[in-house]
């Protein structure tokens, strides 16, 4: 079986041939095109049953590739062993890795069905004008045949990205046998479908970004070149974001230096400015899809989900295909038994961040006995260790019920997940600023009296122990506002990006030393390469050594000019890494949109209690743009392409968000603003201590906030209304050109009547008309003289007397 394992890897030898041919003359390989990588994709197949079970189910995932049109080699995983000074290699048990090329023949009949699909979807296909600028590809559009790609006189040219490669690869591999997929999946054995890193890219580009300040249009290509849509969509709006809160930060920095918190002007920019970036953004979102020539890609919608299960078919109305469906009366009763479930987990977290708020309040606000600082620490620890791992069920429970409602296409799943899951995060991000500043300051004396009234009961010793509430009600919420964003920002850094790299770090020590043992006794110059966990050469920084090119031993014979197949402890080595790889979480962009809507929550809520906070998002999204490119490049598995043309449901929850935060804007004023002239005044003392707490006067708040932003979200989605996009703008001057197009084609009556009739047509043209009419009072001629001269006459007796 070892032999059969060290047989040489045929993609390993031609990878290293290419990428050899490509760095010839070119040290740094910026000429040329990126290559795929050293397989399309990995599989990982595991098995716990029978030998003879795991057996016929890797023959049938193998089978079902090779249908699919696609190269698969199989080897056993393998890990890396470290004892003392010496390292060696062992199989995984239980784990095969198939490694899967795509022939470019069936990649270009892939391609020009992917294109011929998006046709039909409705897509419209662009391309780039003489002038570089975006058109409308005329002759496509007219003539779905041209979307047939051919087969190249070069067969070494580039046919599409590396991101639309694999996007299309991976199709084929779980997409539906009815389309021409392979249908793998969990059920098959197959719990991972990787596409390995790329890790002279990643190199690049963490050096490159770590030296700019802002990202640009070109960075913005590289990465969706590589990584595809979904990604590059995501970085552009973190961008964007990042831009945008410089208003605010640089207003709330100002206002914080002079001591105004809590001020109306603030808060009504704060709503002015999130209307403007929801509402840019959704404009910004549409050309960038236009450029990217993704836009309606949504609407085409692609192969389905491979966890449909179709109950019937149907005809196509559009295409008249039979294709498979789900009836729609029978998902909205599966949505609505989720309803109940829902409702239910979020009840049980309200009512524990309640019980955890309430504790804390007690141990920070009335609490004097023995171990109080200790103890007032207890709140925290509490809620750091049993409320994350209580969200990840709730996100288990989100995912199983969108997994039963059956969507058809990922567009829809998404939404619904995103829809399920934001319920969650909104009462673990908000609900405890909201029990602060509208259920405990302004009803603090009521709760100092239940917990003095409680006390008593069970102590004797009350005068000893307990005191009561007095830090100010706006220094109340100030503090827990600063406490969260802080806290929350460091911590999520902290968990995102740092304990994974250290993690990684350990966990790769072995295959470094693996790689550098079986390495330095052929070549005295590899000591001089760079391991992958960054042992060799102190000098780097390690998150550069960690993110090193490749195995050391698979790098030098990369390089060399030897011809022959990989040795058998390099193949090894490359195996290891794949392995380990695998072993990685997966990426997915949820997690980072869930981060930008929390924060940007707490950015448009209590800003106002604490105008540093969009200077604090500010700084940390500035971060966030390298951390989350280092966390995709070493502490997660490589992203799948996905294609979308938006931040999809996400763009919905920000403008919940600005609609609440009209409200909450207008509440924390109303309640904490001390001397504005438009309030009504009140107690010195008690403004200190709850504020401004009449009910009736902050619903008349409450109502003329909301109906003013709906006021203002209606003026600027109006005005921007008035300028077109890229896609309309596009759109219809290509239906102008096809106007134009189809009138020269036309008879030569139909051209006439198109033009101008009153400037176009000749003098001859009309006297012919007159001519050739019965009725003299339609020609041309002397009778329009003398109509003129009667009407002329009829002006000169305007205002004269009338003859007796």
């Amino acid at each position: 079986m070892s032999d059969e394992q060290d047989r040489p890897l045929r993609f390993l030898r031609s990878w290293a041939l290419e990428r050899r041919q490509r760095q010839a003359g070119d040290s740094d390989g910026e000429a040329h095109a990126p290559l795929a990588g050293y397989a399309d994709f990995v599989l990982s197949f595991r098995h716990t049953g029978p030998a003879a079970d795991a057996q016929a189910a890797l023959e049938d995932v193998v089978k079902r590739l090779a249908h699919a049109g696609l190269s698969v080699e199989v080897r056993a995983a393998q890990c890396a062993r470290r004892h003392g000074r010496s390292a060696t290699f062992e199989a995984v048990a239980g784990q095969l890795l198939l490694f899967i090329e795509c022939p470019r023949s069936r990649l270009e009949h892939e391609w020009s069905r992917s294109r011929l699909h998006d046709w039909l979807g409705g897509m419209v296909a662009l391309r780039r004008g003489a002038d570089g600028s975006l058109e409308v590809d005329s002759d496509a559009q007219d003539d779905p045949s041209r979307l047939i790609v051919h087969a190249s006189d070069d067969p070494t040219a580039e046919l599409i990205s590396v991101s639309e490669r694999q996007r299309l690869v991976q199709r084929l591999v779980t997409g539906a046998e009815s389309e021409g997929g392979a249908a793998i999946g969990a059920a098959d054995g197959v719990d991972a479908v990787v596409a390995m890193h790329d890790r002279r890219f990643n190199q690049r580009w963490l050096r490159h970004w770590g030296g700019k300040w802002l990202i640009d249009r070109q960075d913005l290509r590289r990465i969706r070149e590589h990584f595809g849509d979904e990604v590059a969509m995501y970085f552009a709006f973190l961008q964007s974001y990042v831009l945008w809160l410089a208003l605010p930060g640089a207003v709330g920095a100002a206002w914080w230096a002079l001591g105004r918190s809590f001020s109306w002007q603030f808060g009504v920019l704060l709503v002015l400015w999130g209307v403007l970036f929801t509402e840019t953004w959704a404009r910004r979102q549409s050309d960038i899809a236009t450029y990217w020539g993704v836009h309606g890609v949504e609407r085409a919608r692609e192969s389905r989900r491979p966890e449909f299960r179709a109950d019937r078919y149907v005809i196509d109305a559009a295409t008249g295909e039979r294709v498979p469906a789900f009836s729609g009366a029978q998902r909205w009763l599966r949505r609505l038994l989720g309803v109940p479930v829902v409702a239910a987990l979020s009840l049980v977290m309200a009512v524990f961040i309640a019980l955890i708020f309430a504790l804390q309040t007690f141990l920070s606000e009335f609490y004097a006995g023995p171990f109080a600082t200790v103890l007032g620490l207890a709140p925290v620890v509490l809620f750091s260790a049993c409320l994350p791992a209580y969200t990840a069920l709730c996100t288990r429970m989100a995912a199983a019920l969108t997994n039963y409602e059956n969507y058809e296409f990922e567009a829809e799943h998404a939404a619904q997940f995103t829809a399920k899951i934001f319920v969650f995060r909104f009462l673990q991000d908000q609900l405890y600023l909201f029990l602060t500043a509208w259920v405990f300051v302004p009803y603090r004396d009521v709760f100092g009296g239940w917990v003095h009234g409680a006390y008593s009961a069970l102590s004797t010793d009350k005068a000893a122990t307990l005191k009561f509430s007095a830090t100010p009600a706006a220094e109340l919420v100030q503090n827990m506002l600063t406490g969260f964003v802080v806290t929350s920002q460091l911590v999520g850094m902290a968990t995102e990006t740092g304990l994974p790299l250290v993690l990684r770090w350990w966990n790769s020590r072995s295959l470094a030393h693996a790689s550098q043992v079986s390495t330095a006794a052929g070549n005295d110059h590899n000591h001089e390469a760079s391991s992958i966990s960054g042992t060799g050469n102190g000098h780097r920084h390690v998150l550069s050594n960690m993110l090193a090119v490749a195995p050391t031993g698979v790098d030098t014979w990369v390089e060399s000019a030897n011809d022959a197949d990989a040795p058998a402890d390099i193949q090894q080595q490359f195996v290891a890494r794949v392995t380990e790889e695998l072993a990685l979480p997966e990426y997915t962009t949820f997690e980072d949109y869930a981060e930008m809507a929390s924060q940007f929550g707490r950015v448009a809520f209590f800003s106002v209690a604490w105008p540093l906070a969009p200077l604090a998002a500010l700084m940390n999204n500035w971060l966030e743009l390298r951390t989350d490119a280092a966390k995709i490049c070493s502490a997660t598995r490589r992203p799948t392409p996905r294609r979308v043309e938006s931040i999809g449901p996400w763009l919905d929850t920000l403008r919940f968000m600005c609609w609440l935060s009209s409200i909450t804007n207008a509440l924390l004023i109303y309640q904490f603003h001390s001397n504005c002239a438009f309030l009504p005044h009140a107690d010195a003392d008690a403004m200190q201590r709850f504020g401004r707490t009449s009910l009736s006067f902050a619903l008349v708040v409450l109502l003329f906030s909301e109906h003013a932003f709906l006021a203002v979200r209606w003026a600027v989605t109006h005005v921007m209304a008035s300028w077109p996009g890229a896609y309309a703008r596009i759109t219809e001057r290509a239906r102008a050109q096809s106007r134009r197009r189809w009138l020269d084609k036309a008879p030569s009556v139909l051209r006439d009547l198109a033009a101008d009739t009153a400037g176009d047509l000749s003098q001859d043209a009309a006297g012919s008309l007159a001519a050739d009419s019965d009725d003299a009072s339609i020609g041309a001629g002397a009778d329009w003289r003398a109509e003129l001269e009667l009407g002329c006459r009829a002006i000169a007796c305007w205002g004269k007397p009338k003859a007796e």
